[in-house]
């Protein structure tokens, strides 16, 4: 995600189709084939590019000149920065891990492009750490290191190969924009030298930066569509996919029962640093490059920001790498402090790729235009959802308030009260009809959980297992235990109200506070996205 993590000097197929015809199985064309009469024609490369274009096409072929599509190797490519490049994963690409040249794009050989299930016969990952989306502009100029345009670079693998799928994710980098690598920086300096938390410096300038990664991040998407066109393709022969970037970091790292501390677990941010992360940072930039995708004819968008909730840094199975300093380049040729030996920080590890192969592949195979991924349960194992999360509120008939998580938080034992309706992401759920459980929307991660399936069981927020705890019905206006029907959510009755109602299981009854009403959130500034009401009241 991040461009690097900088200690400062001071501050350390298109497939053939068949028909059946009389029982007997005929192929027909292509569909490559079919519209080859349709096809735009390729334009011509600069000569520098063309030599590079025919030296691929002879390692491919044994032979420089451009094949009709159809008679072309089958590739997949991933382009943009290091979330995508592999930096993290380690086991990187010679020469691209390095002060001797330099180049540091950090492109590994376990990156998720080569760990998908989609059937191809190359696979390309021109992705570079620190990638700006205008290095992903063909003709912009701009490079990174010894290397080509990425823009330029697809247009000679387009050419040379049928590309399935261009696959981008873009818009963490570039002045303007929201410039996650220093932000990271600042805030894991602050805290390793105690100096106090850097939130309040960025939360008033956010939108403002996703404004600029977004409009970026939209002429990156336009210029690759170009970009294929000049190289000779319709809509048809290829899938344009961006993806939007996991949160990595957690306020709840605590919840862990096998913690491993702030140092050793690499998670060295104040709390309320990783809860501006996750509860604001993040889904104001996903809702940018939703806004991206949608701007341009074609793409399609796969929101991949609720992967990560449960296997952040410092959880028990993290798919994400901590703060790493990698001593051996502290100090680089000329005896400075390098600034490259902590960029490998907070980006997806081992596994983090393996949860990205996994979603590319059910979103290459599906058909929607959006889809959500996630890894439900604690199971680690991918879902793809058709379309986009809608988080809704739970509205009690008998209290005239919304669920709320009590003090924006999240954390294991979180009391479920009766507030005022007003937005926030502690009032959104989801409710999942596979697992039929209730997710809040500050974690895909916490479900809510009665103690026990029992009468006046009460009902907080825990970890996802799906266990029977967690599992509700929804039947008319009430709520019910999947595990026990004559079970109803509704709310305790406090002595003379000297503390706020509790949410718990009861018996099912008429009583109002039994009765609720899962709906749309219309709410023109909910709660959540101002200067510091995103923090919850124990992260200080």
């Amino acid at each position: 995600m991040f461009r690097s993590l900088r200690p400062s000097r001071a501050r350390l197929a298109v497939l053939s189709t068949t028909a059946v015809v009389a029982g007997l199985v005929v192929p027909t064309l292509s569909a490559t084939a079919a519209a080859a009469a349709d096809r735009p024609a390729i334009a011509p490369l600069p000569a520098n590019l063309e030599a590079i274009r025919a030296q691929e096409a002879t390692a491919l072929y044994g032979s420089p000149e451009i094949r009709p599509i159809d008679q072309r190797k089958t590739a997949i490519i991933s382009m943009g920065d290091s979330e995508m490049s592999g930096e993290g994963v380690g086991n990187y690409e010679p020469g691209t891990h390095t002060d001797s040249v330099p180049n540091w794009c950090d492109r590994s050989i376990d990156q998720a492009i080569h760990r998908t299930g989609i059937p191809s016969d190359v696979q390309y990952n021109i992705a570079c750490s620190g990638g700006e989306p205008k290095d992903l502009v063909y003709g912009s100029g701009y490079t990174q290191w010894n290397e080509l345009n990425q823009g330029e670079n697809l247009a000679i693998k387009a050419r040379n190969t049928h590309l399935k799928l261009v696959w981008v994710i873009a818009g963490a980098n570039g002045a303007g924009n929201i410039e996650f690598g220093p932000v990271a920086t600042d805030c894991a300096e602050r805290r390793l030298l105690f100096e106090g938390t850097c939130y309040q410096d960025y939360t008033d300038v956010w939108a403002t930066r996703v404004g600029g990664s977004q409009q970026d991040v939209t002429n990156a998407l336009l210029s690759i569509k170009q970009t294929m066109t000049n190289a000779g393709y319709l809509d048809s022969d290829y899938q344009l996919v961006l993806q939007s970037y996991p949160s990595p970091v957690s306020p709840d790292v605590e919840d862990n029962p096998n913690f491993p501390g702030w140092y050793s677990g690499g998670c060295v941010l104040y709390l309320a640093d990783l809860a501006f992360a996750r509860n604001k940072a993040v889904p104001m930039f996903e809702k940018g490059l939703r806004a991206a995708a949608a701007a341009v004819p074609g793409v399609r968008y796969l929101d991949d920001s609720r992967l990560f909730q449960g296997y952040e840094v410092c959880m028990d199975s993290t798919s994400v790498r901590g703060l790493y300093i990698e001593t051996g380049i502290l100090i680089d040729s000329s005896g400075n402090l390098n600034e490259n030996a902590a960029r490998q920080s907070f980006h997806p590890n081992y596994q983090g790729h393996t949860m990205f192969a996994a979603c590319i592949t059910a979103f290459y195979n599906s058909t929607g235009q959006t889809g959500t991924c996630i890894a439900p349960n604690s199971t680690g194992q991918t879902v793809l959802l058709p379309g986009l999360m809608e988080f809704k509120e739970l509205y009690n008939t008998g209290t005239g308030n919304c669920l709320d998580a009590n003090g924006y938080n999240s954390r294991v034992g979180t009391d479920l009260n009766p507030y005022g309706c007003h937005g926030g992401r502690n009032q959104g759920y989801w409710y999942d009809t596979d697992r039929q459980t209730i997710n809040i929307e500050l974690s895909q991660d916490r479900c809510l959980t009665a103690s026990s399936v029992g009468n006046g069981q009460y009902v907080e927020l825990g970890d996802c297992t799906g266990a029977a705890t967690q599992k509700f019905v929804f039947s008319g206006q009430q709520i019910k235990s999947a595990s026990n029907t004559n079970l109803c959510l509704g709310y305790d009755s406090p002595f003379l109200g000297l503390w706020a109602p509790r949410l718990q299981l009861q018996t099912c009854s008429s009583n109002n506070k039994q009765k609720w009403t899962f709906r749309t959130r219309n709410y023109a500034n909910p709660v959540g996205y101002g200067h510091d009401d995103f923090i919850g009241s124990d992260v200080y």
